[in-house]
């Protein structure tokens, strides 16, 4: 497919010579179209989306510079060409400034112009290869693999968004991780130097990592101002295996505590207990950090167990809990509604069937400060949602005695909310729309008025705000400015005296000439003839 081109030149003669003389095909180019201004360039951009504008610097009304300005707001790929008989230091300096491509002194002849469609066409058919070059983005994927690793690493600690465990064990896979596993055991490595001593931490880092290689099974990273092992295996089935992986775990734990006393590294180790899932190795590490935290206490050990700290509890559901809660919410949010239904059914399913009575009025208050915060987020307030037959939230929630009355209720309620946010999402975007055309009526006769302008009032990004105006509105947001102006000027031709310069400054135009230039354009006839037709 070849690349498309936009000439811009306010000299039509130039134009059609260059259009003309040059053998586009040759060099898989075509243009798409020409025009004799900035401004009327600036339509054309939006319409045609060109991959290269060749343009002049000295036009009328919107000059070449200011063009270029304009373009890289909202079309920051576009490769751009300057095309000028002016040889100006400056010129260079802004061309430079706006990624221009090429600056090509006028007067130009074929064999110019085809040395540079030549350039140009090598240097974007080297850009599209380089995007698409397998074996240079499995390089570069190969050099950035350590930090996405360590970030899913990271991720397997600290996340409360549920997900699959074969999710997770295919995305290790993916970085050379084997978490195929059903035992996980978080120990993390606490010490002074962490925080101040980037060559102490490399150190420690280095002992641990030796010393835990030595045997199969263990994941070592660093993690904020400590550093984390998550220690694995696999049962095979074997009933007893619980016991042994956790025997095993703390033997490797206090090898590398013994192998850091020997280096002289003061630290603490704490370690959380064993789950059987990697979706749960957030929890290990929670009750890892909770080990940690009892080292004030117990200021002459340096091995810490959570199971030694704390009495025997129901401690993974809490973790799981928290996942399956913030799933609900994140359905909620963005989901659809048989997401938002599956998550509820998730959280209030048959592995919760255990509960007491005060556990599930627990996670039912928990889940519903949430649902609140979400929906207090958007104006609204979970009563609305929640009040039925003359009964008040309070007594809706006290009434839900078991996991079967939670999962209905909090379904039915979940569902509301969601439909009010995705609305208001909708009353939202057809807001966006609104207060853009509100702006362009207030400020539409203002000359310095353009999109630079209106994103700043709105406090979008220009791109943003274009692709989103055509696709509402059907026009450009300059075509439907320009259009606003022209009506108002009809209006003003028909209805006045007023001569055409003050017409032109009445509806944003600081140019006279140039408002001519487009009535007729937008018309088909000129602003004097306009009005002696609709007298």
């Amino acid at each position: 497919m070849p690349y498309s081109i936009l000439l811009v030149d306010d000299e039509s003669a130039v134009r059609e010579g260059i259009r003309s003389r040059t053998p586009w095909e040759r060099y898989n180019f075509t243009v798409v179209g020409e025009a004799g201004n900035g401004i009327e360039a600036l339509e054309l951009v939006e319409d045609l989306h060109p991959d290269v504008v060749i343009t002049d610097i000295r036009m009328p009304y919107l000059d070449g510079m200011d063009l270029i300005k304009e373009i890289r707001l909202v079309h920051p790929a576009t490769t751009l060409v300057i095309l000028s008989g002016y040889d100006e230091f400056t010129y260079a300096q802004q061309a430079m400034h706006y990624d221009v491509s090429e600056y090509v002194l006028k007067p130009v002849s074929v064999a110019d112009l085809c040395e540079l469609l030549e350039r140009l066409s090598n240097r974007l058919d080297q850009e599209i290869k380089r995007t698409q070059d397998q074996e240079r983005l499995k390089e570069v994927y190969q050099q950035a693999l350590p930090l996405i690793r360590e970030k899913f690493l990271l991720s397997l600690l600290t996340t409360t968004q549920a997900t699959t465990d074969q999710n997770l064990i295919s995305k290790a896979r993916e970085y050379g991780l084997d978490l195929d596993k059903d035992e996980f055991m978080v120990a993390l490595i606490e010490s002074d130097h962490l925080q101040n001593d980037p060559l102490q931490t490399l150190a420690i880092f280095e002992v641990v990592d030796e010393v835990c290689k030595k045997e199969e099974g263990s994941l070592v990273f660093q993690f904020e101002n400590q550093i984390a092992i998550i220690f694995s295996a696999k049962s095979h089935g074997q009933a007893h295996y619980d016991a042994v992986f956790k025997k095993q775990t703390y033997r490797k734990a206090e090898q590398v505590q013994a192998y850091l006393e020997k280096y002289n590294f003061p630290v603490v180790l704490g370690i959380g207990n064993q789950v059987h899932k990697p979706s749960a190795i957030s929890q290990s590490y929670r009750q890892a950090l909770r080990a940690l935290n009892y080292s004030s206490c117990y200021p002459e050990q340096s091995l810490l167990f959570i199971t030694d700290l704390e009495s025997d509890s129901p401690e993974e559901l809490p973790g799981a809990l928290q996942e399956l809660q913030a799933n609900v919410v994140l359905s909620v949010k963005t989901g659809n509604e048989q997401q938002v239904s599956e998550a509820v059914s998730n959280l209030f399913g048959e592995a919760l069937a255990s509960l007491s009575l005060t556990q599930i009025q627990e996670l039912v208050l928990s889940l519903a400060v949430s649902l609140q915060d979400l929906a207090h987020s958007y104006g609204y307030t979970l009563f609305a949602f929640s009040e039925e037959e003359g009964r008040n939230l309070f007594a809706e929630l006290a009434s839900l005695t078991t996991l079967g009355k939670a999962r209905r209720w909090f379904t039915h309620v979940c569902l509301g909310i969601r439909e009010k946010i995705a609305g208001q999402r909708e009353i939202s975007h057809i807001q966006f729309i609104g207060k853009a055309k509100s702006l362009i009526t207030k400020h539409f006769t203002e000359p310095g008025f353009g999109l630079e302008e209106i994103c700043e009032m709105i406090g979008v990004s220009p791109s943003y705000f274009s692709s989103t105006f055509k696709k509402e509105v059907g026009l450009s947001f300059v075509q439907y400015l320009t259009a606003m102006r022209m009506d108002r000027a009809k209006e003003l031709l028909v209805k006045t005296e007023g001569k055409t310069y003050e017409i032109a400054q009445a509806v944003g135009f600081s140019e006279p000439n140039y408002f001519s230039f487009s009535f007729k354009r937008h018309v088909g006839v000129s602003p004097s003839q306009y009005r002696q037709a609709n007298r």
